[in-house]
């Protein structure tokens, strides 16, 4: 009787067993397509908003603007592409001059890189306001507050990065410590370091920093005009 019981058990239950299992194994349905209204919250929560929530003195205290003594801004070329061989009539190469393979900030040691000024087109020291207004932009300035919104816009940058503008942050001695790359053109950016808190990226951060580089005399990579010039 026990026999026939534990059969009838394992005939019952063992199907069951199986269907919980293949029911795992199905993949999951694929999203709902966004909404209209939910495409246009995320539109207008992708759009740079003001919160003002942070004070000029606190901003000067975030990483790496409270560790630095000074603040340079500049513009460089993009890269050092090697030039093409020019030959004279025995078939010799006759360009002599050497190419500048030297990136333009080379690590030395922890917190210190060496920038090599032959790659920079400009350089211009950045005054207390103009220190609080880039950090206004950067650690004010973000996405607009939406409610009920669980959908978010990619990332609009292009895939491409060739940087020509950087902020430089000196300590007392005129080393540079840490750096922000910026590439205006396809919409990217890279820190020297992990450190720094996050930064809403909002559609106009870097409109916003293009124009800010401008207004400190920083043309090359921030004018239109030079852009694509090399």
């Amino acid at each position: 009787m026990k026999k026939l019981l534990l059969v009838i058990f394992t005939m019952v239950l063992l199907p069951c067993l199986l269907l919980g299992q293949n029911r795992k194994r199905l993949p999951k349905p694929p999203p709902l397509p966004p909404t209209k209204e939910e495409n246009i919250l995320a539109e207008k929560h992708n759009k740079c908003f003001n919160s003002h929530e942070y004070s000029a003195i606190k901003r000067r205290s975030f990483f790496p603007f409270g560790n630095a003594s000074s603040i340079k801004l500049i513009s460089f070329k993009a890269y050092n592409y090697p030039n093409p061989p020019v030959y004279n009539e025995e078939g010799k190469d006759a360009d002599t001059v050497e190419n500048d393979r030297m990136q333009l900030l080379t690590p030395v040691t922890k917190d210190r890189y060496y920038l090599n000024l032959k790659k920079v087109k400009e350089i211009k020291q950045v005054s207390r306001a103009g220190i609080d207004l880039l950090t206004d932009i950067l650690f004010n300035i973000g996405y607009t507050p939406v409610k009920k919104l669980d959908l978010e816009i990619a990332d609009p940058g292009a895939k491409c990065y060739e940087p020509r503008n950087a902020v430089l942050f000196l300590d007392g001695k005129g080393n540079i410590t840490q750096y922000l790359e910026i590439c205006f053109e396809c919409r990217h950016h890279y820190w020297s370091s992990s450190k720094v808190g996050y930064i809403e990226y909002c559609e106009d951060k870097y409109e916003l920093l293009r124009r800010y580089f401008l207004a400190q005399g920083i043309k090359y990579g921030a004018d239109p005009k030079t852009i694509n010039n090399n």
